[in-house]
C-alpha cells in the first residue's frame, strides 16, 4: 500500500525529469520503511463516556466504552476484556475495580457509588491488553466525574464558577513557533505564538515585532491564546516581541539561518495539501523529500531538485481524516522541517434526532427518530451510545467528546483548550483555529512521530484477556500429580465448563469462562487437598505503573470564555437519604456463592444424623435424616454401642446437646468442599426505564437520568427509532450520541429539551 501511495504522489508531482524520479524510488522507499520499524500494527485505543459528568452519592454510574483499532479507527475485535477502575483524585486507594466484556469492540456496564463517598472528583480509569503496556509514558483512557452528597451543592458549585470566571491582567507565559521548526533568512516566514496564563488558561494579548528597538509590526491573538503573522527575517537582524501589557516584558525570536531549506502551507483543501519548498542562498539546486505521514502510515512522498522554490502538491482524497505529520529531508535524508497538518476536518458522520419537541409534560414519552448520514448527507449505518440527563449534571468545562479524543487529544500531547471547538461546524473559524493549534504545540507534540514510537516498542504487555492460574498441592498432599480436570459452574450451576491442567499444574481461564458469573466456583477432585491461585489483573496493573509512572492524559477542565449560563430553576430534588445499616450477632451468609459453600459443608461433609429412636448420631442404625440448627436432642457418651441391648440410662452415659453445625471461615469452607471462588465478569443490572402507559398509579419520577442507550446501531438507511419517558423533574434535560460507522468514521450528536411543570 505504501509502495502504491508513493508512486501516485510521483504521478502528481511535477519533477525535473524521469530519470531523477526513477532513480530515487530506492530513497524514497527507505524513507517509507522508517516508520513500518517502529509502527505498532495491532495497537488499540480505549475510550470511556460515562453517563454525565457528575454524579451524587449513592447513584449507579453507566458506562460504554469503544475499542477501536488505534491505526484506522474501526471496531476492533482484538481485545475481550475491559478492566475498570475508580480512583478518587489524589488518593492511592482503588474504590472500585471489575472486569467488563468487550465484544466487537464494545463494552459496557455500571460502577455503583456508595452513600459513603465523599464529594470531590474522581477518575474512571480503563485499561485493555493491547492498549495499555508495560512502560507506557502517556495514557488517555481516563474520564474524569465529580461527586457531590446532595444536589443543591452542583448548582452552589456552579455559581461560584461563573464569579470566579473573571479576566485578569497577571503575567502570561508566550512562546513563538517558527513554522517547520526554524526561521529562514531572507524569504517569508509564518510565526505562531501561544499565550497562557499561570494556570495554563489562554490569555488574550497584544504585541509588536520589534527589530532591535524598531516596530515592524503589530499582532494580536484570534482564538484561545493564539495567532500568528507573516514576515521575512533580515539576515543578522535580532527580533524582539513586545506585549502591551507589559512594555518590560520582551521575548526573543530564534535567529534565522542564512542558507537553508524551509517549507510553507499554503492551501490545505478537500483533496491536496500544496506546500511551498523554498530554498535559499544555496549554491546549487537542492534535492529534497516531502513526506506525509498519518497515525504512524505513509500516505505520500514526493520528491524533487528546487533552485529558488517551487508548489507541490499531495494528494489526500484517499486518506483518513486526523492529524498528519508532514517532513521536508534534504538530499541526504535528514530531516530541514517538520509541521502537523489536519486531513478533512469535515469528514465526520452526522447523528441528527428528528420529532423532538421543545418541551414535554411530566411522564411525557419522548419519541426520536434518529438519522446517521456521512459528511456529503447520505445515510450511513453508524454504532453509537445515547445517554438523556438532567443539564445540571453536565459539566460545561469537560469540552471534549469522542471526536476531539480521537482526532486530536489522543494524537498531540499537551494541554488544548475547548477540544470539540476544533470540529463544531457552527463556529466558522474552526479550521483556521485548529491549524494555530497545531502550529503552537509542535511536531514534536505527535503521538505519531517516529520519536514517539520508537519510546513505545518494544513495550511486553501488562494484560492478558486470559487469566493464568496454577494448581499447586498442598503440603499433606505429597507429590501426587495434579488434578487432570477442572469443574468451573455458577452458584446454582446452571452454567458449566471444564477447564484442563497441564503438567506443570498450570491453567488458563478465557473470555467464556469469566462469563460464567461475577464469582464463580473452580472445583477439583481428588483426595489429597491442593491450592487454586489465580493470577489478580489489577495488581499487574498496579505493578506496571509503581514500576514506570503513568501520566494520565486526562481533559483539562478550563474554565470557558464569556458568561457560561447557570440553570437557575429550582431543584426539585430532595434531601438524600443516607443508608441504614442493622448489624447482627448471628453469622449469615448474605453473599449466594458462600451461603451455597455453607450448604454443602453442612449437609454433604457433614456425619451427623438422627437415629430411628429420635437420639443424635444413635449406634442402633444410620439413616439419612440431618439434625436440624438449634434443637435438643439425647446423645449417649462413645463407650455405649447399642441402647437396644438393655442399657440403663445414667448420668454419666448420656446427656442432652443443643445441636449446632460446624461455623466455617470463607478459608474453611473453601478447603472443605475443594473449591476456590474466582471473580468473572461484573453483571451489571438493568438500567430502569418506566413505561407509564402502563403503570395505573405511578409515584413522583425524580430520576435525573432519563436515558442510558450503550448501544444503538442504525440500518442501512442509517435510521434507528428511540423512545422514553420523561420523569417529573422541571427541568432542562440533553442529549449527547456519540458513535463510529464501519468505515472508522467518528460521530457526534446533541439535542435539548424541557420538561414544563
Amino acid at each position: 500500500m505504501i509502495r502504491h501511495l508513493v508512486c501516485l504522489a510521483l504521478a502528481l508531482l511535477v519533477i525535473a525529469n524521469a530519470s531523477f524520479s526513477q532513480g530515487n524510488r530506492g530513497d524514497m522507499d527507505k524513507l517509507a520503511s522508517q516508520l513500518d520499524s517502529v509502527r505498532q500494527v495491532m495497537q488499540t485505543s480505549l475510550y470511556l463516556r460515562p453517563s454525565k459528568d457528575i454524579y451524587i452519592s449513592g447513584e449507579d454510574l453507566w458506562f460504554n466504552a469503544f475499542v477501536l483499532n488505534a491505526i484506522d479507527f474501526t471496531l476492533s475485535a482484538l481485545d475481550n476484556t475491559l478492566y475498570l477502575q475508580l480512583q478518587k483524585v489524589g488518593a492511592d486507594s482503588v474504590l472500585w475495580e471489575e472486569m467488563y466484556p468487550v465484544l466487537n469492540g464494545i463494552s459496557y456496564g455500571h460502577v455503583y457509588l456508595p452513600q459513603t463517598l465523599s464529594n470531590g472528583e474522581y477518575l474512571l480509569k480503563g485499561y485493555t491488553a493491547h492498549s495499555y503496556v508495560s512502560g507506557q509514558p502517556y495514557y488517555y483512557a481516563v474520564a474524569r466525574i465529580r461527586v457531590f452528597n446532595e444536589p443543591q451543592e452542583i448548582r452552589a458549585r456552579k455559581i461560584r464558577q461563573l464569579q470566579n470566571n473573571v479576566t485578569s491582567s497577571e503575567a502570561v507565559q508566550f512562546r513563538v513557533f517558527p513554522e517547520g521548526g526554524h526561521l529562514l533568512a531572507g524569504v517569508p516566514n509564518r510565526i505562531a505564538f501561544k499565550a497562557v496564563n499561570k494556570n495554563g488558561q489562554p490569555a488574550e494579548v497584544k504585541g509588536t515585532l520589534l527589530k532591535g528597538d524598531v516596530p515592524v509590526l503589530n499582532f494580536k491573538t484570534v482564538h484561545a491564546g493564539m495567532g500568528s503573522f507573516l514576515f521575512t527575517p533580515e539576515k543578522g537582524a535580532i527580533y524582539r516581541i513586545r506585549l502591551n501589557y507589559s512594555k518590560d516584558s520582551l521575548y526573543p525570536l530564534p535567529v534565522a539561518l542564512e542558507e537553508g531549506l524551509c517549507m510553507r502551507l499554503l492551501k490545505n483543501e478537500g483533496d491536496s495539501l500544496v506546500f511551498k519548498i523554498i530554498a535559499h542562498d544555496m549554491p546549487q539546486k537542492e534535492k529534497f523529500y516531502l513526506r506525509l505521514q498519518i497515525r504512524g502510515a505513509v500516505e505520500a512522498i514526493a520528491a524533487g531538485e528546487v533552485g529558488d522554490s517551487m508548489e507541490v502538491k499531495i494528494p489526500i482524497q484517499n486518506s483518513a481524516p486526523g492529524v498528519g505529520e508532514v517532513t521536508l529531508f534534504d538530499a541526504q535524508q535528514r530531516p530541514m522541517a517538520e509541521r502537523l497538518v489536519y486531513l478533512h476536518p469535515d469528514r465526520q458522520f452526522h447523528i441528527s434526532f428528528s420529532q423532538v419537541k421543545n418541551e414535554y409534560a411530566p411522564k411525557e414519552q419522548v419519541a426520536l427518530k434518529i438519522k446517521t448520514t456521512d459528511d456529503s448527507g447520505m445515510p450511513v449505518p453508524a454504532v453509537f451510545s445515547l445517554c438523556v440527563y438532567d443539564d445540571l449534571f453536565h459539566s460545561a468545562e469537560n469540552t471534549g467528546n469522542m471526536l476531539s479524543y480521537y482526532y486530536l487529544s489522543t494524537q498531540i500531547r499537551g494541554k488544548i483548550y475547548n477540544p470539540a471547538y476544533y470540529f463544531d461546524s457552527a463556529h466558522a473559524d474552526r479550521k483556521a483555529a485548529l491549524d494555530l493549534l497545531l502550529l503552537t504545540q509542535g511536531w514534536r507534540s505527535y503521538t505519531w512521530s517516529k520519536e514517539a514510537m520508537a519510546e513505545r516498542k518494544p513495550l511486553p504487555p501488562v494484560l492478558s484477556d486470559t487469566l493464568q492460574a496454577w494448581v499447586t498441592p498442598d503440603r499433606k498432599a505429597g507429590k501426587e500429580k495434579q488434578p487432570v480436570s477442572l469443574m468451573l459452574y455458577n452458584y446454582n450451576k446452571t452454567t458449566s465448563q471444564f477447564a484442563a491442567v497441564d503438567n506443570a499444574g498450570k491453567f488458563y481461564l478465557t473470555p467464556a469462562n469469566l462469563a460464567i458469573g461475577p464469582r464463580f466456583f473452580i472445583q477439583y477432585f481428588s483426595e489429597k487437598t491442593y491450592n487454586i491461585h489465580v493470577e489478580d489483573p489489577f495488581e499487574a496493573i498496579r505493578k506496571a505503573i509503581t514500576a514506570h509512572p503513568t501520566v494520565y492524559l486526562l481533559p483539562d477542565t478550563f474554565p470557558l470564555a464569556g458568561k457560561p449560563q447557570v440553570d437557575t430553576t429550582y431543584i426539585p430534588y430532595g434531601k438524600t437519604l443516607k443508608e441504614i445499616t442493622v448489624t447482627g450477632k448471628s453469622t449469615v451468609y448474605t453473599d449466594k456463592y458462600l451461603g451455597y459453600l455453607d450448604s454443602i459443608a453442612k449437609y454433604e461433609g457433614n456425619t451427623d444424623y438422627v437415629g430411628e429412636c429420635g437420639w443424635l448420631n444413635c449406634p442402633d442404625g444410620r439413616t439419612n435424616i440431618k439434625p436440624v440448627e438449634g434443637k435438643t436432642y439425647h446423645v449417649f457418651s462413645s463407650d455405649v454401642t447399642s441402647h437396644r441391648q438393655g442399657v440403663i440410662l445414667t448420668r454419666d452415659n448420656h446427656k442432652d446437646v443443643v445441636y449446632h453445625y460446624p461455623k466455617y471461615t470463607e478459608e474453611e469452607l473453601l478447603k472443605v468442599t475443594k473449591m476456590a471462588i474466582v471473580k468473572g465478569y461484573y453483571q451489571s443490572r438493568e438500567f430502569y426505564e418506566p413505561d407509564y402507559d402502563k403503570e395505573s398509579n405511578p409515584g413522583i419520577d425524580t430520576r435525573n437520568t432519563l436515558l442510558w442507550k450503550p448501544v444503538i446501531v442504525t440500518d442501512k438507511n442509517g435510521e434507528a427509532t428511540v423512545q422514553f419517558f420523561c420523569s417529573d423533574i422541571a427541568r432542562q434535560f440533553m442529549g449527547i450520541a456519540e458513535g463510529v460507522t464501519g468505515e472508522g468514521v467518528l460521530g457526534v450528536g446533541e439535542f435539548k429539551f424541557r420538561i414544563r411543570q
